[in-house]
């Protein structure tokens, strides 16, 4: 993961030569990436739990401590072994403006989210992400995307979207990788906040230890490394979890 160490005050913008100028141009993305991930930002992931209503329901997550464990033990992993792979495979592909690989990628997210909740949840987000990218930046390549989606008929999943995103900002790797782990790690937070006797400190606490300095380093490197015909996760326990919230008599989330 590469740091950036360059640390500007207000007087060193407010005086800047040419030399400190270039300097802030190489952080020019962080203002979108920001704006795309803070809760005000439409990602529709509110109406979501991703499985945790009915992991709670069956009694698998009753605590502060239970979500930490399903989040550390389940997701992390999930996040280091598939997620953030196909995140990064998306990138490339952009990179080498290989819409029609892009396409293939995501055929195979849709197909890898098991549960017909957790692959809608994934369309809707993407699709409406991709919308607000059209709708916002006039993006000539996720125009050109979301043609080939539309001939295809397929919805875009939301790896997708993001990386289209991402890549129209020229976010490093790295931040955009990091800022996945954060909004998939929140989201779970926030739907905590409405199922468990939790208060929004807890949440925070827990987010805190999920994305430390030393354990998102190692979850970004190992994910490096992993490749293509590797990448996968499978938890048996959340897909069966969300397989049944999809006919619960009541819920409080889409997922």
């Amino acid at each position: 993961m590469v740091a950036h160490s360059a640390i500007f005050t207000c007087n060193d913008i407010m005086n800047s030569d040419n030399t400190n100028l270039v300097a802030l141009k190489h952080f020019e993305w962080l203002g979108g990436l920001l704006q795309t991930t803070d809760t005000l930002f439409p990602s529709g992931g509110y109406a979501q739990s991703y499985g945790l209503e009915e992991m709670v329901a069956l009694g698998r997550v009753k605590s502060k401590e239970d979500l930490e464990d399903f989040l550390m033990q389940e997701i992390l992993p999930s996040l280091e072994k598939l997620e953030l792979p196909y995140l990064r495979y998306s990138v490339e592909s952009l990179g080498g403006n290989n819409l029609n690989e892009l396409l293939i990628l995501n055929e195979e997210i849709s197909a890898w989210k098991l549960t017909r909740e957790i692959r809608d949840a994934g369309k809707s987000q993407g699709t409406q992400l991709l919308k607000m990218i059209l709708a916002i930046h006039q993006c000539p390549v996720s125009q050109q995307f979301h043609q080939l989606l539309q001939k295809s008929g397929d919805q875009c999943q939301q790896i997708i979207a993001t990386a289209l995103l991402r890549n129209l900002q020229k976010t490093p790797l790295s931040s955009s990788m990091i800022a996945w782990v954060y909004q998939a790690i929140s989201n779970f937070c926030s739907a905590a906040v409405k199922l468990l006797r939790l208060g929004e400190l807890a949440c925070q606490k827990i987010i805190h230890r999920c994305i430390s300095g030393e354990k998102v380093q190692r979850l970004l490197s190992n994910s490096l490394r992993v490749k293509r015909e590797d990448a996968g996760f499978f938890n048996p326990m959340l897909d069966l979890a969300s397989a049944r919230h999809e006919l619960a008599f009541s819920r409080l989330f889409i997922s």
